[in-house]
């Protein structure tokens, strides 16, 4: 059996991509990129099965997890998984966020991560069934909702309807060794020269802190009279680097990022409040 992807397969993942790029899918975008995968894999004549995605705290309620179900159950369980929302669009790309522009290579917001992902696990599925007439266990497909905004809801929801400890393989197909190419690892205190492609076993999940520093406020002409808290924050997220609280034998130490800071005003006086 051919494992490599013809050059009409490999085209069509390319378009595949470029129109995914086009939509806006951030979790503040509503649903489009969504309903359009799901119609893209019916016309493939596939089966879909949705999830609806709820949660009090979302802006839009119609988000939904996409999964298809492909084999006869009798052997093993792969399962490949990729996220379909990116994170909310940046102005300053050469090339537009939403352009699907190629020049050899695909570019756009989610070009990477993770529509070529998401583009390259739908391309796989249908070559193998393009391949075999039929797969002897059980190949499950999931694109998932809001993996780039709080609390990963499309997994959560998830890993609360399928025990995953059924499969015998998962396959995440994000581009983190590109992404990691030429980063400094804080365990090995050194950077790693990997090559692309290359698997990962395991990825880092992360915790998100919500933390407050009290100062006290006083006249900013006479700072010595109050508690900067501004400044006690600055001293915290110096250390940063430093930190190791939360490594693991397997998959080393993480990485830590301050993600916002809020504290002060444009009056004349020593910031008594901070959050960051």
């Amino acid at each position: 059996m051919d494992t490599r992807l013809s050059e009409k397969e490999s085209q069509e993942a390319i378009s595949l991509l470029k129109e995914l790029i086009k939509i806006p899918s951030s979790s503040y975008d509503g649903r489009d990129i969504y309903d359009f995968m799901w119609n893209y894999i019916e016309e493939k004549g596939l089966e879909v099965e949705t999830q609806k995605i709820e949660n009090p705290h979302l802006i839009n309620q119609n988000n939904l997890n996409l999964y298809v179900k492909l084999g006869n159950g009798k052997g093993p369980k792969i399962m490949l998984n990729a996220h379909l929302d990116t994170v909310i669009c940046k102005e300053g790309s050469h090339y537009g966020a939403y352009s699907g522009e190629e020049e050899g290579r695909v570019y756009g917001l989610g070009a990477a991560d993770m529509k070529g992902g998401c583009a390259s696990a739908m391309a796989s599925v249908l070559a193998l069934l393009d391949r075999k007439e039929q797969i002897n266990g059980e190949l499950f497909l999931s694109f998932v909702f809001g993996e780039e905004a709080p609390f990963s809801l499309g997994t959560d929801t998830l890993l609360r309807e399928y025990d995953l400890k059924r499969y015998d393989l998962i396959i995440v197909t994000e581009p983190s060794p590109l992404l990691a190419i030429n980063d400094f690892c804080y365990t090995h205190k050194k950077i790693h020269k990997s090559k692309f492609p290359v698997p990962i076993i395991g990825a880092e999940g992360r915790i998100l802190f919500d933390i407050e520093f009290i100062g006290k406020s006083a006249h900013a002409s006479h700072p010595s009279q109050g508690i900067n808290a501004l400044h006690d924050a600055a001293i915290l997220i110096s250390q940063l680097a430093q930190f190791d609280i939360m490594s693991s034998i397997k998959m080393g130490r993480g990485h830590y990022c301050v993600l916002s800071i809020e504290g002060g005003d444009k009056a004349f006086t020593v910031p008594s409040v901070v959050t960051t």
